[in-house]
């Protein structure tokens, strides 16, 4: 039976942020009554995926986001996230639907599968590997011997301490231009190097602003 949370709630409580923080859970809401029932109800389901794991040291922190979309034009109004900082990375997990009770179900177990993600990427050598130690590599394989079959193929566990490629550029190199050319079209670009082909060796060729003053001349080794 889904729970009506916005039930004889005011509309000014509706609108205010509010927090607790229970079994070092720290837990906001917007546009809901954070209740002793939805208070309990998160401890526990988190209680269930990471308690095992609050003794090893691995979970350095645990944030809980609640909110409710007032629109509604809005089916899935219910928003949970869990922000969950491990060592090493953090794991983030966010999950809608039009009961909150159910987005916490779902966000938790998101939450699970993605720690077996992490368990797997620790064995496989990222992150401590096999010197884990033998009280969270226990925990550890707890938590994917309860989860590890709901693993599913879309949930790919991403490493925010990994590379990130924020911008692609393309270039034209059908084209073989003079070293003269590119540096002209250097002053035209909006970065302090211009990639390009070069007309006496075909070779693709970097040319760049130098911090010293002067431009610099990068070409493949012959």
């Amino acid at each position: 039976m889904p729970h009506n949370l916005n039930q004889n709630i005011p509309h000014a409580v509706q609108q205010l942020r509010m927090s607790s923080e229970v079994n070092n859970y720290a837990i906001t809401g917007n546009n809901l009554e954070l209740t002793p029932a939805l208070n309990d109800y998160v401890t526990t389901k988190l209680d269930k995926v990471i308690g095992k794991l609050s003794n090893t040291g691995l979970i350095e922190g645990c944030s809980v986001h609640l909110t409710v979309n007032k629109n509604p034009s809005v089916k899935d109004s219910n928003t949970a996230e869990v922000v969950t900082s491990v060592k090493g990375t953090v794991i983030r997990c966010a999950e809608e639907s039009p009961d909150m009770y159910a987005s916490i179900d779902f966000v938790t177990d998101r939450l699970a599968r993605k720690l077996v993600k992490y368990k797997e990427r620790r064995l496989d050598g990222y992150h401590g590997g096999s010197n884990m130690g033998e009280q969270l590599a226990d925990a550890l394989n707890e938590i994917g011997a309860d989860d590890e079959d709901d693993v599913a193929p879309t949930d790919e566990f991403v490493d925010p301490e990994a590379p990130v490629v924020t911008k692609i550029k393309s270039y034209d190199l059908s084209k073989t231009i003079s070293l003269e050319e590119a540096v002209f079209a250097l002053d035209y670009v909006d970065h302090d190097f211009y990639v390009y082909r070069d007309a006496e060796s075909n070779e693709v060729s970097v040319v760049y602003k130098r911090n010293a003053g002067g431009y610099g001349l990068i070409q493949p080794q012959s």
